[in-house]
């Protein structure tokens, strides 16, 4: 897995494939293309309501929304000494906010953070997370078999997601702390240099457990590579989670009540649809039409995909499986989820000419061995 050098000429896994490969590779892009087209997402029914005030609190209406309007009372209610769950609980009870099953009240770490520190603070500590990320994947970028044309607007896709994730207005919001996490601690691992990532990683799923998929990716890798010793902390990154979440929910079975409401099933299968929404609803990308992200998302993969380096291959299987996992679960109202994709989706834009080329290449290879 070459990182340094800047020619493309065999940088993408299609530079070798066999026709038939190339030619269902690109079926299946046109494919997903189609789908994203064919309907109307889920949420795209769903009327706006106006930002309301949340029960419990002073605080005026929220532009960003009632849940971040939530988060923001929660985080006030620590600040001022009451404890975590029993303050969630009754804000979550007196907004008519389901308390069922445990998973509905988030990790505390991020309210034990914010509530710890100067409310301003907050705000500015995210926007240095998300320059660091910024900086880090451009030096990354930059370690890619790829022109500097690529990592040049590579890292201008990059910085539209970082913009977005770490927004000042979004300082409360769980998926943002938590995706800039993850994307600085793949950003930073070396295969010699691994524990920063594994404490960077922990810290992710601490603030948010949809970073648990990067988690088991980055542990099942070290497995594969036979690297034992990283294999080992990326275990023990996984069982503090579940350490942690097993406290959480007897924390929070201690301040429910039988008569409190229970949210509906995550098992919505929205499919490719859901995915494709939920990326414009999280993204930048909410303001061009459907038909720019339903092109965009898996020319984005396909990009992320192709390449043969350790980072791209890490970022490319994360990417892939968190879609799929919002193919199956969640409700339409659950868009946010794809925060989780946002810092490092769009770089793969950059590195997708490269692929499409490989596999157009590829197809043409097949033509001209045909009999004339």
């Amino acid at each position: 897995m070459a990182e340094t050098g800047h020619s493309t000429a065999g940088a993408t896994r299609f530079a070798d494939l066999r026709p038939l490969h190339a030619l269902l590779i690109m079926l299946g892009v046109v494919g997903l293309i189609a789908i994203g087209l064919m309907q109307p997402p889920p949420s795209a029914a769903a009327p706006q309501k106006a930002p309301v005030k949340i029960v419990g609190s002073d605080r005026p209406a929220d532009p960003a929304g009632d849940d971040i309007l939530l988060y923001r009372v929660i985080v006030d209610k620590v600040r001022a000494g009451q404890p975590y769950h029993a303050a969630t609980a009754r804000l979550l009870r007196d907004n008519s906010y389901p308390l069922k099953p445990f998973v509905t009240f988030r990790l505390p770490t991020l309210a034990f953070i914010l509530a710890a520190i100067p409310e301003w603070l907050g705000p500015v500590l995210l926007g240095l997370l998300a320059a660091a990320v910024i900086l880090a994947w451009t030096v990354r970028l930059g370690t890619l078999r790829a022109s500097e044309r690529v990592t040049m607007y590579g890292s201008l896709l990059l910085l539209a997601g970082c913009v977005t994730a770490g927004s000042p207005s979004l300082s409360v919001f769980h998926e943002s702390w938590s995706a800039l996490l993850i994307a600085l601690s793949l950003a930073l691992w070396r295969a010699d240099r691994w524990w920063p990532s594994v404490l960077i990683a922990l810290l992710a799923v601490m603030i948010r457990e949809l970073a648990l998929p990067f988690l088991l990716l980055m542990g099942a890798s070290a497995l594969w590579r036979r690297s034992w010793v990283e294999a080992t902390c990326w275990a023990v990154a996984v069982a503090l989670f579940g350490g942690a979440m097993a406290i959480h929910a007897q924390l929070v079975a201690a301040v429910i009540l039988q008569t409190d409401p229970a949210s509906p099933s995550w098992a919505a299968a929205g499919g490719w649809p859901f995915v494709v929404s939920s990326v414009r609803g999280a993204t930048m990308l909410g303001f061009a039409p459907l038909v720019v992200t339903a092109f965009a998302l898996p020319i984005a993969l396909l990009g992320w995909l192709s390449r043969r380096e350790a980072h791209a291959i890490f970022a490319g299987l994360f990417l892939t499986g968190f879609a799929t996992m919002m193919m199956l679960f969640g409700r339409p109202n659950n868009f946010y989820w794809a925060m989780m994709m946002v810092p490092m989706l769009l770089p793969g834009l950059a590195l997708a000419p490269a692929a499409i080329g490989d596999l157009r290449a590829s197809l043409r290879r097949d033509v001209a061995r045909a009999p004339t």
